[in-house]
């Protein structure tokens, strides 16, 4: 196994660090048990070259495993790595070039399968009882559906059809929430809105039981779950909302942040949300407060493509897709830059494992 550690450096005038990575000889190699008690970090590859990657730093920042997958199973992941689900001791790992779903142990990396099944532009994946679901949106076809599989033995369900866009997909008060609009464009190649809706699947009948109609306020950007509430991020050119959705009734509650245009991606930790706009500009607040945050914690740095908040710390890509990317790492109370590293191919997602 090739494994490249982390060789941190303190600086006197603040707390950051910077990596140095080398190949460790085997005499002194050590092999982690297991890839636990740290962060997995999608790297997303090319769209014509076999780059898609997974690495993982470890929660103290002192050791760094790039090429995981590889390592672990002696062949490349693929071109496209979408994203990564966790559910029990496993990890999924959906690639939409070409249309897969590989599944790993999520500490030690060894594949134990992969589904390809019906799958046609696969996004994301939730879990609900014994059965996921995974998002599929093909932008040339225009086919957009959720997928639904069963855990025991990953067979295929059925598939459950959208009109405009199937992207993100959570769990929440025990339903599966689906983002079924998003952005579009115009002639011009300018954003649009394809609508204003989130979709309600009830897993034991996996059909739609709700359709919530947001506000026709800017362009839904993003849908989480946190503590079992979903929450959607949408945003205009001059300022932005969050919505609470009560998934059972099909209502919501509105935060809206008036002087905050074009926020991108939401996260939460802590019982706080954090937020990015076109700008780079990282903003927390309160979840139960509707204070606007007066100022940014961080400005980050590049072209920030992945983004997340994990256990106090701020995780942001500057994304390449011709050469390694590089991680910055904030404390989410003052945005101090904590360390920085360089992963894989267009960094795009963190994942507590």
């Amino acid at each position: 196994m090739n494994i490249r550690k982390i060789l941190p450096f303190a600086f006197a005038t603040m707390l950051a660090f910077n990596v140095s990575c080398s190949n460790d000889s085997d005499s002194n190699t050590e092999v982690p048990v297991t890839y636990q008690s740290g962060v997995l970090i999608s790297n997303e590859g090319g769209f014509t070259t076999t780059t898609a990657e997974v690495s993982f730093v470890s929660n103290s920042f002192s050791s760094l495993y790039n090429k995981i997958y590889e390592s672990s199973n002696n062949e490349p992941l693929g071109k496209v790595l979408q994203s990564i689900g966790l559910n029990g001791d496993r990890a999924y790992l959906v690639s939409n070039v070409p249309n897969k779903i590989d599944i790993v142990n999520r500490y030690t990396f060894k594949k134990q399968a992969t589904v390809t099944a019906n799958l046609d532009g696969a996004r994301y994946i939730a879990f609900s009882g014994n059965q996921y679901y995974v998002t599929n949106n093909n932008f040339t076809t225009n086919k957009r559906k959720l997928n639904v599989y069963n855990i025991s033995d990953n067979s295929f369900v059925k598939s459950i059809d959208f009109t405009n866009a199937a992207e993100k997909v959570v769990e929440a008060e025990g339903r599966i929430v689906v983002q079924t609009d998003g952005v579009g464009y115009d002639s011009n190649w300018n954003p649009i809105a394809t609508g204003y809706t989130v979709s309600v699947v009830n897993p034991s009948t996996n059909a739609v039981s709700q359709t919530i109609t947001l506000p026709s306020n800017g362009i839904i950007k993003d849908l989480i779950s946190y503590k079992g509430t979903a929450y959607v991020l949408a945003s205009s050119d001059t300022s932005s909302y969050i919505y609470k959705l009560n998934t059972i009734n099909g209502t919501y509650t509105t935060t809206t942040l008036t002087t905050i245009p074009k926020a991108q991606k939401l996260r939460a930790d802590n019982n706080r949300f954090y937020f990015i706009t076109d700008t780079n500009q990282i903003y927390g607040m309160p979840i139960a407060s509707s204070i606007v945050p007066p100022a940014p914690v961080v400005t980050a740095p590049g072209n920030v493509y992945g983004f997340d908040v994990i256990d106090g710390k701020i995780f942001t890509s500057d994304a390449s897709f011709t050469e390694d990317s590089k991680v910055n790492v904030y404390n989410a109370s003052n945005g101090i830059l904590l360390i920085n590293f360089k992963t894989g191919i267009g960094t795009n997602g963190f994942y507590k494992n």
